[in-house]
């Protein structure tokens, strides 16, 4: 069965019941390529569908899903969601999302999210890119002793919305991805360093640049010392300020505002953040990680701005949350995967660029750590704030980069740490869908020797 056959089926069989429905519906094309001491190690090629379902009666919602799309599995998996209702709770703000306006057909390309070229690409073209990849890592200096799998991926996803208030709304979307971890020996010394790029086109992807930056940044931390402990000013750059706002980013969400979960409950109108900082949250940013034409509700995508000039305007809704905070849904539903019901999360969430030069900022230091790599960031806790992350990255004096650094520990609080924000480069980078510039922040804790 297609799409429509689907829609048509479970279309009759609700209105047999009497009850409300909604039908997320995919179907996803996806390849992997990885290579390994100069040739292709590993190659995958799949095609996945299915549908999840909603069904709505007398305030009870229920949720299941199905893997494929053959009549007698759509007919089950209705049945087993409809016998699921009664064990359902009820609940005041549950809702199927209306049918109001959307942007019109073909307005992927708009946002650039879906290529032309999708399917025309041949496989030994990404091919030779992979490996050139590869032997671009390795030449960058001889110190390079293992490149680890490159690896390359693409996916093209067609998906469907339907539901008994009318919603018909149907979006595509091409993703290629390329990521490379090169290592880097010297005596008895060794060090690491990676880098990726994603696009929706395939020619915009930047391998080599990919290859020279894990090989540089493996090779530039070699030698690199324990600092003492003390309170520093940092300079996070664009990838480890995205990975701290990917954390601060869960306290935007409504429904852990509501379960007082968030750090930022009651702060609407307040300021929390440096004055410098303004935080944006836009599903229709062009080319962006999770740039789409509706949410996981059908709800048209928008841009939010949450944060101005350090104050907080307002949080992400989907239509439940929406409903309890008296307003409207501010279309960040999400489908993490179809198994699982839809669930506020953040489209493209970022800092807004600068306008200073990444070099004049390391300038205007007189002494102080760049850093560009963080770890153990899944330990961050988003619901006090707190964290406590190893770092590596470089000293700073007097304006100019010193040596490597290893081994510290940096710690303190998210609230602290964006409103010690002091300087705020023009190189914003997003890693998955969280953006930022790099930023200087004054008065971070670190613990050394």
């Amino acid at each position: 069965m297609n799409f429509d056959d689907v829609v048509s089926l479970i279309d009759g069989l609700s209105k047999k019941k009497g009850i409300r429905y909604q039908i997320y519906l995919f179907n996803s094309k996806i390849s992997k390529m990885e290579s390994e001491n100069h040739s292709i190690s590993n190659y995958t090629d799949a095609e996945m569908n299915g549908f999840n379902l909603k069904l709505l009666n007398k305030k009870k919602m229920s949720f299941s899903y199905c893997f494929g799309l053959e009549e007698q599995k759509v007919r089950d998996t209705f049945d087993n969601t409809l016998s699921l209702l009664k064990f359902m709770e009820s609940n005041d703000y549950a809702d199927i999302t209306g049918a109001g306006d959307i942007f019109g057909a073909g307005f992927e390309e708009k946002l650039g999210i879906y290529s032309l070229k999708a399917g025309e690409i041949d496989i030994n073209k990404k091919r030779e890119r992979l490996l050139e990849m590869e032997e671009a890592a390795y030449s960058y200096d001889k110190k390079i002793y293992k490149v680890d799998k490159p690896t390359y991926s693409e996916s093209l996803t067609t998906k469907m919305i339907r539901n008994s208030n009318g919603l018909n709304l149907s979006s595509k979307k091409t993703f290629y991805e390329i990521f490379l971890s090169a290592a880097a020996k010297k005596d008895n010394d060794s060090a690491s360093g990676f880098d990726f790029d994603f696009a929706h086109e395939f020619d915009k992807l930047q391998f080599k640049k990919v290859a020279m930056n894990a090989a540089k940044k493996g090779v530039d931390q070699l030698g690199a010392r324990i600092l003492d402990s003390g309170s520093y000013s940092i300079l996070f750059d664009n990838l480890t300020s995205s990975e701290l706002l990917a954390v601060l980013k869960q306290s935007f969400y409504a429904n852990n505002v509501y379960k007082k979960k968030s750090i930022l409950a009651g702060t609407p109108g307040k300021k929390v953040f440096s004055n410098k900082l303004n935080i944006i949250d836009d599903g229709l940013l062009p080319g962006g990680w999770a740039t789409d034409i509706f949410d996981g509700e059908g709800v048209s995508m928008q841009r939010k701005l949450l944060c101005t000039h350090g104050v907080v305007n307002s949080f992400l809704c989907d239509t439940e949350y929406a409903n309890r905070f008296n307003t409207k849904s501010t279309g960040n539903s999400t489908v993490i995967s179809y198994m699982l019901p839809p669930e506020i999360g953040s489209t493209n969430f970022f800092i807004e660029n600068g306008e200073t030069m990444l070099i004049d900022i390391v300038g205007s230091m007189r002494e102080g750590l760049y850093i560009n790599e963080l770890m153990g960031l899944h330990m961050a806790k988003p619901y006090t704030g707190e964290f406590s992350l190893g770092a590596s990255g470089f000293y700073v004096k007097h304006g100019k980069i010193e040596f490597a650094v290893k081994g510290i520990v940096i710690s303190g609080n998210l609230i602290q740490l964006f409103n010690n924000v002091v300087s705020i480069a023009n190189d914003i980078r997003f890693s998955g869908g969280a953006g930022s510039p790099s930023i200087l922040v004054k008065n971070v804790q670190v613990s050394g020797k």
